[in-house]
């Protein structure tokens, strides 16, 4: 069960995306007198905590002006957790929930005269992109477009990119699987024999325990004007080591799988899709297709800055755990809510 942290000086948080993976890892540590939290649709699970729905995507969240200052008058700082991460979710929503939300955001910033705490994402940092590589998802563009606008605004603000999140990690618990938990579930199914990638480039994760930790203590110390790389850095796992772990892992529940191949990014454009995935079967297509969308993200050839080692020594935040052990803790509860790990056991059986 994790701690839970009153804020500083009974400082309160506006948190947007609530419902969202960090959101809710952030809200099972905070005490309820400590955070509003702004939803769409889906309240939160705490009745204590004051919920308030509304629309980031609207000018005023969808609410009336009064509702604005009654909350701009009520709050200390804003962490915007909202976005959308789904790859197949359209451009024009992806836009409009993480590039004009943040307006929206900006606005309740300034006339608060609060400061913005953002989350980014890591891989606002562009790769190099070998001719022929897949294009650049929209949701690294709408991210790196939504700092542009944080940092223009003249509005107090710090910026915290996480890398890729999975589960807590201590048991694996997520509230919403990631698209590494649908790599890798494609790979335990045995629908993805062959991986887009390097096998000796970095596959950067960090559990959600992590990243909440790190955004409430950098809302409490106040300090603004910062980026923050919540990542693994130096101690990002190797995408051939991240395989082997899921292999090991489908011989322990009973269900063995081959390790996939290693193909180069500019062979999906060039061969795989216009020549080899038309006659493939469409569970195979689908299990590729899902890589191929992430696989910018899948794999970075150097590893990311990281903010931790400092952010511990200057808060205190416990150190990084192993993130061998935090994956595979992952794997085994995607297998245990999917169901996967009934139908290993019935396959061994």
């Amino acid at each position: 069960m994790p701690t839970l942290h009153p804020t500083a000086s009974g400082k309160r948080i506006l948190l947007t995306g609530a419902s969202g993976v960090i959101g809710q890892a952030m809200l099972a540590r905070l005490t309820p007198s400590s955070v509003i939290c702004l939803v769409r649709r889906t309240p939160v699970n705490n009745p204590d905590v004051e919920t308030i729905f509304g629309d980031v995507s609207l000018p005023y969240f969808g609410l009336s002006r009064e509702r604005i200052r009654d909350i701009g008058g009520r709050i200390d700082c804003i962490v915007h957790a909202a976005a959308v991460t789904d790859f197949s979710k359209s451009d024009e929503l992806v836009l409009r929930t993480n590039v004009s939300a943040v307006e929206h955001i900006l606005e309740l910033a300034s006339t608060a005269r609060v400061p913005l705490y953002h989350l980014s994402t890591a891989f606002v940092r562009a790769p190099a992109r070998p001719e022929g590589a897949p294009k650049e998802p929209t949701y690294a563009i709408s991210k790196r477009e939504g700092e542009r606008m944080v940092k223009g605004s003249g509005v107090p603000y710090s910026i915290i990119r996480p890398s890729i999140i999975i589960g807590e990690s201590a048991t694996g618990v997520i509230a919403r699987f990631q698209g590494v938990h649908g790599v890798a579930g494609s790979i335990l199914k045995g629908v993805l024999p062959m991986m887009p990638a390097s096998p000796e480039s970095y596959l950067d994760f960090v559990p959600q325990d992590v990243v909440a930790e790190a955004v409430i203590a950098i809302a409490n110390e106040g300090r603004v004007g910062e980026d923050y790389w919540i990542t693994a850095g130096p101690s990002a796992l190797t995408v051939r080591r991240v395989i082997e772990l899921i292999v090991e892992f489908s011989r322990s529940v009973g269900r063995p799988v081959s390790f996939p191949k290693f193909i180069a990014p500019d062979f999906v454009e060039r061969l795989l899709r216009p020549v080899f995935m038309p006659a493939m079967p469409p569970s195979l297509q689908k299990g590729l297709e899902r890589v191929i969308q992430i696989s910018s993200y899948l794999s970075i050839d150097e590893p990311f800055p990281t903010s931790l080692p400092a952010l511990q020594e200057r808060l205190g935040l416990p150190r990084l755990p192993d993130l061998e052990a935090a994956f595979v803790r992952g794997l085994a509860y995607w297998a245990e809510k999917t169901g996967f790990a009934r139908r290993a056991s019935s396959y061994a059986d």
